[in-house]
C-alpha cells in the first residue's frame, strides 16, 4: 500500500507539473508563432492513433495555412511530424529536439526561397509597424533605419524564431504526453551543451564583421557573417538559461518565475545569460552546481543519521 500510494503521488505530481508546462510552453510557442503552437498539438495527434492523427492534423494544417500562409503550414507539418516520429522511435528528449529544430530550420529556409516567411522579411511586411514606431516617438528616418536593419538581419532573426519555436513545440508536446499519460513521451533529461570548438564560429563571424568596416568585403559575405553571428547567440543563450534554471531549481516556484521573466528580459539580463552560456562551455558551471548540491544533500543526510 505505501508503494502504491507513493507511485500514485508521483504520477499526480508529474501530471500537475505537466499542466503548468502545457500553459507555459503553449504560451511560449504562441509567442514564437502560431505554426509552432499548432506543431506541438499536431505531434500529439500523430503520436497516437495514426489514421485519426492524420485526419486531425490535416484540419489543423488547413487552419494554419488559412491564417499564416503556405510557409507557416509547411513549417508546422515538418515540425509536428518530426517530433511525432521521434516519439514513435523512442528518441530521448534531447535527440528529438535536435532533429526537430534542425529539420524545421532546414524546411523554413528552403520555403523562404519561394514563399514569404520567417527568413525573408521585406519592407512590405514591416510597413504596418511604422505607425507603432512613430507613435512611440521615433521619427520617420529612424524608423527607416530600423527597418533596414531588420531586413538585413532577417535570415538570422528568422532562423532564431524557427529553432526557438521548434524547441518550445517539443516541450509543449512532451508536456501534453505526460498529462495524458501517453508513453514514452520523449523521456530523459535535457542537458544541452555546445562543444568548445563551436566558439570559433562566432569568433570568425565577428572578425569578418569588424574587417568589413575597414576593408572592402563582399556584401553577401558580410551579411552572412552578421546573420550567423546573430543566430549563434541562441544556442549559447539556451545553455546559459539551463545553468540559471539549475541554480534556481532548489527554490520552489523559482524556475517558473525565471522562465517567465526571461520572456520579458531586459537586454542586460539577456546578455548576462548569454555570457553565462559561453563561459559554461569551458567552466561547466552545471557540474559545479550539481556537485555542490550533492555535497549539501550528503551533509544533511549525515546530520539526520546522528
Amino acid at each position: 500500500l505505501p508503494s502504491f500510494a507513493s507511485t500514485t503521488g508521483n504520477q499526480a505530481m508529474i501530471r500537475g507539473k505537466s499542466v503548468t508546462g502545457i500553459f507555459l510552453w503553449g504560451g511560449l510557442s504562441l509567442i514564437t508563432g502560431l505554426p509552432f503552437l499548432a506543431a506541438g498539438i499536431a505531434a500529439y495527434f500523430l503520436s497516437g492513433s495514426l489514421y485519426r492523427g492524420i485526419a486531425l492534423t490535416s484540419v489543423l494544417l488547413f487552419a494554419v495555412w488559412y491564417l499564416t500562409g503556405f510557409h507557416g503550414a509547411g513549417v508546422t507539418a515538418v515540425c509536428g511530424v518530426t517530433a511525432a516520429a521521434a516519439c514513435r522511435s523512442e528518441f530521448s528528449a534531447l535527440r528529438a529536439m535536435f532533429w526537430t529544430a534542425g529539420l524545421t530550420l532546414l524546411s523554413g529556409g528552403l520555403l523562404s526561397l519561394w514563399f514569404p516567411g520567417f527568413m525573408n522579411m521585406n519592407l512590405t511586411d514591416l510597413e504596418p509597424l511604422r505607425e507603432v514606431y512613430v507613435s512611440a516617438g521615433m521619427d520617420s528616418g529612424t524608423v527607416d533605419r530600423v527597418f533596414q536593419l531588420i531586413i538585413h538581419f532577417s535570415p538570422g532573426i528568422g532562423a532564431i524564431q524557427l529553432v526557438a519555436g521548434a524547441v518550445t513545440s517539443v516541450f509543449l508536446f512532451r508536456s501534453i504526453c505526460r498529462k495524458s499519460g501517453r508513453s514514452p513521451g520523449l523521456p530523459g533529461p535535457i542537458r544541452f551543451s555546445m562543444h568548445w570548438g563551436a566558439a570559433w564560429i562566432p569568433i570568425v563571424c565577428l572578425f569578418t564583421v569588424i574587417l568589413a568596416r575597414e576593408f572592402p568585403v563582399p556584401d553577401l559575405v558580410e551579411r552572412a557573417a552578421g546573420n550567423l553571428l546573430l543566430f549563434m547567440a541562441l544556442p549559447y543563450f539556451i545553455q546559459g538559461l539551463q545553468v540559471v534554471i539549475l541554480w534556481a531549481s532548489r527554490i520552489p516556484g523559482m524556475v517558473f518565475l525565471l522562465i517567465i521573466s526571461v520572456v520579458f528580459a531586459t537586454p542586460l539580463v539577456a546578455a548576462a545569460i548569454l555570457m553565462t552560456g559561453i563561459l559554461d562551455t569551458w567552466f561547466d558551471y552545471r557540474k559545479k552546481i550539481e556537485n555542490r548540491t550533492e555535497r549539501i544533500d550528503n551533509e544533511g543526510s549525515s546530520d539526520k543519521g546522528r
